[in-house]
């Protein structure tokens, strides 16, 4: 998935000759509490892109150690387009998304989170079908589903077709798509894209949660970006999604009956979210297919995902 550094070394060299020609400034905002080890991964895959006209904004939400400052210290010494910022107390993963994207001052933005893998080239590749492509309002690429430690995680679907819907000329064909894709396979991971500020500009995610909720906020948020244009797509698997890693936000509840019915009420409500956010002929679309939409997820939380723990359990015991 990574490059060989003789060709990261070829591809840096040609791309700070490029950077004198003018080459955008790409904000970098990278939202992160209490994970130093993977936030220095994090920090070198993001230093060392080959996309060289960068700002990188760390936003340190209150870790309970003085690790992190360490560790982004560390690559402050050696590079001046890292800044640092220590919030208070934490503040939730919201505030943090929101306050790296109010620092950042370049033409194009991308929040990167502190666990995920990136190849050396993935911001470069990005950048380059972006440019490509007057129509887009966000580049990403295709991915693996990965570990903390980096290795390909089997069963999950392949996100490849349905990232390429949402490469589609037509609002509504996207947003339809995009909504009526089988639970689990929204890609919501297309928030870490490359996406312009222009997009981007006085967008707030406190009123974004007050109009739509918390509840799938990532995937509501491509939805909404789909309505003002396409995805443009970088067909190589250059990012790593990482999954079953520890969260440092929200607190742990038991699976209690009342439980179950909240996150039953919050993922109706999600999907009324959608069409909400759907305007015209494409909200008229996802009203037409809404019975259809709950009765999957009614039978995915009643049936699917109590059977898949099951036999998770049953493998686990072996």
């Amino acid at each position: 998935m990574i490059d060989s550094r003789k060709q990261n070394q070829k591809r840096r060299n040609m791309k700070e000759s490029k950077g004198k020609q003018g080459l955008p400034l790409i904000s970098v905002g990278i939202p992160t509490c209490n994970r130093p080890e993977n936030l220095r991964r994090t920090l070198m895959e993001i230093t060392r892109q080959t996309y060289q006209n960068l700002e990188i904004i760390v936003s340190d939400n209150a870790s309970i150690s003085d690790e992190t400052r360490i560790v982004v210290g560390e690559f402050m010494c050696d590079d001046t387009r890292v800044r640092y910022f220590r919030q208070p107390e934490n503040q939730g993963p919201g505030f943090n998304f929101q306050f790296v994207l109010d620092q950042a001052q370049g033409e194009y933005f991308m929040w990167v989170a502190d666990d995920d893998w990136r190849s050396f080239d993935f911001i470069d590749s990005l950048w380059n079908a972006m440019s490509e492509d007057d129509s887009a309002i966000v580049a990403f690429s295709d991915f693996d589903v990965m570990d903390q430690g980096g290795r390909v995680v089997l069963g999950y679907p392949d996100p490849i077709a349905t990232l390429q819907l949402m490469t589609g000329n037509q609002a509504i064909h996207r947003q339809l798509h995009f909504f009526l894709s089988n639970e689990g396979r929204a890609v919501p991971h297309v928030i870490y894209g490359l996406i312009p500020m222009r997009i981007l500009r006085g967008f707030l995610w406190e009123d974004f949660f007050g109009r739509y909720g918390t509840y799938g906020a990532d995937a509501l948020f491509i939805f909404w970006l789909l309505g003002q244009g396409r995805l443009a797509l970088v067909e190589r698997k250059l990012f790593g999604c990482t999954v079953n890693n520890q969260k440092y936000y929200g607190s742990a509840q038991r699976r209690s009956l009342s439980k179950k019915l909240r996150t039953a009420a919050q993922r109706i409500s999600y999907l009324l979210s959608f069409i909400k956010i759907a305007k015209g002929w494409a909200r008229l679309a996802l009203l037409s297919v809404f019975p259809w939409k709950l009765a999957e997820v009614l039978y995915s939380m009643t049936v699917r995902e109590p059977f898949k723990k099951i036999m998770w359990m049953l493998k686990k015991r072996r």
